[in-house]
């Protein structure tokens, strides 16, 4: 699901495309600039949006991926990003824009909300830069190649922008290229860590599958014979190229894996800057997290002990997942729980919703069943076409026993049910859509930081219940020791991400932190180590519900009477989801202290 920022086959994007924003057409750039043009713009707010436009446009050219999923189609067709000399040339691209940016623009005369546009984009370089520099997933991650090919093809099934033979095209052009992905792997790939060898050698068989069947079943039902011929052709050659490189994963490079996945404090704490706007040491923002998972674990237990005096709080947790909607009955149930929940945002006056569009509940797609239980699918920034919203549920397997259907199904309990539809839907990440949407910012539109994203989505399933969702009693109690679960887990993340990557922390340590601290089963406890190692920075959900929680008492005390949770909330997703430092600038004026990066 989406609320737990799992890696699916586009979030591995980021570990070797150059970069994941976008830009709206130059057309429609200026058709929105005349839109918003009073007053007058200075100068230097007309020279940051000259930058910001020629930027965009060369980053769509280097990032085909990226122009895709934003809603720009020029290069569905295409495939760049992953060849060595293209790295090369985009890292010198990325510091010659830095570089230039404080020549081109005068930052200090710009008004507040340009000036947290200009501190977003100069971030993003750093970002960018840090990644190919010294991170360097290209080199130390063989799965980034094959999040690489994955998603490639399955940003062009994902989303009906297109008619099916048109995307079909499209992906069969992208295909000529995949093999070359996999033949410059072998060349780039130096000394990963045995783990990630090992997670890639299970990928592949996703990334294969993919391939043989998802993309088939896809473009069954286009008639053009021709097209189908030419798609059996690629196909066979993407095929092989994977298979191939399976063979090396195995035979060649698992025995020299040896490397370390630490990425070290100094660069942690680089990319917590960049990334997140936080600038905190990395000992103060563990024993934060450390205190704040003993506290939950109190309250934990201390719920479970008001549901069911004397028995073991995970054995109550677990009981709660017995009651759950039939397979069939998934989206109906979980369309009136949205109505519900969007009502209650309503009559309460938690936030504005700025639109009566409602996020259509379906079936999530079958080829995207492995990736997901929960997640909310929302158009590119500049996409015409494929507009609508989804929120997607995963329907149990027909195939499956009744045992199997059970445990999946545990997930949509009656008490989890609802936590999740906060955190995709409502006040979580489709309201957050819908106010991005309303940004005249470019940058603020498309530029984002997990921690606001997710921090928020987390934010939400704690608010809602403590403004009276759910009601008062026994059935309040299960719905808060859900949400305490679900905050254990996160809270997990953040001590496990912070320590295996700068405290020395081991995987088996992580696997133990997880299962005595978070309560989680030793196979998710594994799952959650394994990501981990490769997602330092996964600690971004716990980091963006603390830097909110913060924020809404630093407004409360700074707006006194005048403040109303409406009007906080409202303020604060008004800025589309740059660093929440950033939005405390933007809302509580120049006395606020400054970005991160300056």
């Amino acid at each position: 699901m989406n609320a737990l920022r799992p890696t699916s086959v586009l979030a591995a994007l980021l570990l070797l495309s150059p970069g994941c924003t976008a830009s709206r057409p130059p057309a429609q750039a200026e058709a929105t600039a005349s839109q918003s043009a009073t007053p007058a713009l200075s100068s230097s707010q007309v020279a940051l949006r000259a930058f910001v436009d020629a930027h965009l446009e060369e980053h769509f050219r280097r990032s085909p991926m990226s122009a895709t999923s934003a809603g720009i189609h020029t290069y569905d067709g295409e495939l760049r990003g992953f060849r060595p000399e293209e790295r090369a040339s985009h890292l010198s691209y990325l510091k010659e824009r830095l570089a230039a940016l404080p020549t081109a623009v005068d930052r200090a005369s710009l008004p507040p909300e340009d000036r947290a546009d200009y501190d977003i984009l100069e971030n993003h370089f750093r970002a960018r830069i840090l990644e190919l520099e010294t991170v360097r997933s290209w080199e130390r991650n063989p799965n980034a190649y094959l999040g690489f090919a994955s998603g490639a093809v399955f940003q062009l099934i994902n989303r009906d922008f297109a008619p099916l033979e048109e995307r079909m095209r499209s992906a069969v052009k992208r295909m000529a290229v995949v093999p070359e992905i996999f033949a410059s792997a072998p060349k780039s790939l130096q000394n990963p860590p045995k783990l990630w060898t090992e997670i890639a050698l299970e990928q592949v068989k996703g990334t294969r599958a993919l391939y043989a069947q998802t993309l088939p079943e896809a473009f069954v039902s286009v008639k053009d014979a021709a097209l189908q011929e030419a798609f059996k052709q690629e196909q066979a050659r993407c095929l092989t190229a994977i298979d191939g490189y399976t063979r090396f994963l195995k035979e060649d490079l698992l025995p020299r894996s040896n490397g370390a996945f630490a990425i070290g404090e100094e660069t942690y704490r680089k990319k917590l800057q960049y990334e997140e706007g936080v600038t905190d040491s990395i000992d103060s923002l563990l024993a934060w997290g450390r205190s704040e998972m003993k506290r939950t674990q109190d309250e934990f237990r201390a719920v479970s002990a008001r549901i069911a005096p004397g028995r073991a709080p995970m054995d109550v947790y677990r009981e709660l997942g017995k009651e759950h909607p039939a397979s069939a009955e998934l989206v109906a149930t979980t369309t009136a729980t949205l109505e519900g929940i969007r009502q209650f945002l309503l009559d309460h006056r938690i936030i504005t919703v700025p639109s009566e569009v409602r996020a259509k509940v379906a079936e999530t797609p079958a080829f995207s069943r492995a990736l997901s239980f929960a997640s909310m699918s929302t158009a590119g920034p500049f996409e015409t076409k494929a507009t609508e919203a989804y929120y997607y549920v995963t329907p149990a397997d027909p195939t499956w026993s009744a045992e199997q259907t059970e445990q999946h199904m545990s997930f949509y309990n009656r008490y989890a049910l609802p936590l999740v539809s906060i955190h995709e839907a409502y006040p979580g990440h489709y309201v957050q859509f819908l106010w991005t949407n309303r940004i005249p910012s470019k940058v603020r539109r498309l530029f984002g930081s997990g921690s606001f994203s997710e921090g928020w989505g987390l934010y939400t399933e704690q608010m809602m219940l403590d403004e009276g969702y759910g009601g008062t009693g026994p059935e309040a109690d299960r719905l808060r020791l859900n949400q305490l679960a679900l905050y254990l887990q996160r809270l997990a993340r953040y001590v496990a991400g912070l320590s295996l990557h700068t405290r020395g922390m081991t995987y088996d340590q992580a696997v133990s932190l997880f299962e005595k601290e978070a309560y989680m089963t030793r196979i998710n406890a594994e799952r959650e180590a394994r990501r981990g190692t490769s997602d330092p920075t996964y600690l971004v959900y716990a980091l963006g519900k603390k830097m909110l929680m913060e924020l809404r008492e630093e407004a409360k005390v700074k707006w006194g009477r005048d403040f109303t949770l409406q009007r906080f909330h409202d303020a604060v997703v008004s800025h589309g989801y740059p660093p929440v430092p950033i939005v405390r600038q933007l809302l509580l004026g120049d006395d606020a202290a400054p970005p991160a990066s300056r």
